[in-house]
């Protein structure tokens, strides 16, 4: 019989600022983290606006003569995995642990460094740039600095499955603990907005734009809404720590909830195009589901992937709806609220165990106009649930689909 995989820690760096409680108070009370950017300059292009980490201080959490060696999406990875364990009550000891590793998912981690080291080597040869910012350029960079601080010996894999790249990460954390090739894994994803991503999605026109670039909508970020035209991207972190239930109860953890289900598919899509249709989001749904021994009327909510694109909102709903049935479950998405990005998913599950936990789902920021095309029931409040399973679901550009059936422990939000 494998394994099951209870919750026992989060750790988040979000737009809203340090940890899960500010990220979902903020949540919670419909409030939305995407602002101008001033990072960089964005005069010549067509959208303004990201979701940017607030009052992160990676000082507080290591010292600046460690942080020299890290990148922007590794500090931001660090800091979340000191906050989760933390919060777990178990940070590994002075010698590390062969039954503890770590999966994470992240769409940018590494740009940052990677276009600096060319930039340099372009403007000043082999001997102008850095040697140091050359490690940093890859994307398991992160994964590996967290193993390394904090003595995980267990699996290290990194994830970059674009926008669905931390849950594919929760996904295979999941399989190495039922499997019993480790008893916990910390996972979920981290990401950051770097200017050139900023401006090759800009480029794309995948992002919403200013006012009257497209259909005469404003910039911004709204999940199922009529006037959806694109999304906003966003940064942060959002870890957790899973483990062996066994694991968890002989150390007397906290158990925020259960990963129950999984299910994983690929759909036909063109290569930065959202699935030609849901059909693969249909099959994904109902193979979470089914690993987790539930029926689709015992499920108390959706957590979506909908981001404000017309497409992709369009065939989850439409997917939905194949499962569920019509109007028939709350439905709710964080990323009005949080933006877009590699991390997305597993905010998305936080938001919900530690909603549903207390008898509600949280609000989707940004819907304000329901769109008569899409038949499902979003929530525009804190909507009352029944029962404590929930689905997140999660879509990349590309075609890659994952969802997860969470069971989340009642009184823990």
């Amino acid at each position: 019989m494998s394994e099951r995989v209870a919750i026992t820690g989060i750790g988040c760096v979000s737009s809203f600022g340090i940890g899960y409680r500010a990220f979902i108070d903020a949540i919670g009370s419909g409030r939305s983290g995407i602002v101008p950017i001033t990072r960089f300059d964005t005069a010549e292009c067509r959208s303004h606006l990201a979701a940017t980490i607030r009052d992160f201080d990676p000082t507080a959490f290591f010292s600046p003569l460690k942080l020299r060696r890290v990148d922007a999406v590794g500090r931001v990875a660090l800091a979340c995995t000191r906050l989760l364990f933390d919060d777990a009550g178990c940070t590994p000891d002075t010698g590390g642990r062969d039954d503890v590793g770590i999966a994470l998912g992240t769409f940018t981690a590494g740009l940052d460094s990677l276009v600096e080291y060319l930039s340099g080597l372009t403007d000043h040869g082999p001997t102008g740039v850095p040697a140091i910012l050359f490690s940093n350029t890859v994307s398991n960079a992160p994964a590996s600095l967290c193993a390394i601080e904090f003595g995980l010996r267990g699996p290290n894999v990194t994830f970059n499955q674009r926008e669905a790249s931390s849950l594919s990460a929760l996904v295979f954390s999941v399989g190495a603990i039922r499997q019993g090739r480790t008893a916990a894994m910390v996972t979920g994803g981290a990401d950051c907005v770097e200017e050139t991503f900023f401006k090759v999605h800009d480029r794309f026109r995948a992002l919403s734009p200013m006012r009257g670039e497209r259909g005469g909508g404003a910039e911004g970020a709204r999940p199922f809404d009529r006037d959806r035209n694109g999304f906003i991207l966003g940064e942060g972190g959002f870890l957790l720590l899973i483990e062996s239930t066994s694991a968890a109860k002989a150390r007397g953890a906290r158990v925020y909830g259960e990963i129950a289900g999984v299910g994983a598919t690929a759909s036909k899509a063109a290569l930065n195009g959202w699935p030609a249709d849901g059909a693969g989001l249909v099959t994904a749904m109902r193979l979470a589901l089914s690993d987790a021994n539930l029926r689709a009327d015992e499920i108390a909510a959706v957590i979506g992937t909908s981001n404000g694109s017309l497409a992709l909102d369009r065939q989850e709903a439409d997917a939905i709806v194949e499962v569920f049935g019509s109007r028939s479950i709350p439905v709710a998405s964080v990323k009005g609220a949080i933006g877009e990005s590699g991390a997305s998913g597993a905010a998305g599950l936080i938001a919900g165990l530690l909603s549903i936990a207390g008898g509600a789902v949280v609000p989707t920021v940004g819907f304000l106009q329901p769109d008569p095309a899409l038949a499902v029931c979003v929530s525009r409040g804190p909507q009352p649930t029944r029962g404590e399973a929930f689905l997140v679901n999660s879509v990349a550009s590309g075609g890659t689909n994952y969802s997860l059936v969470v069971r989340a422990a009642p009184g823990r939000s």
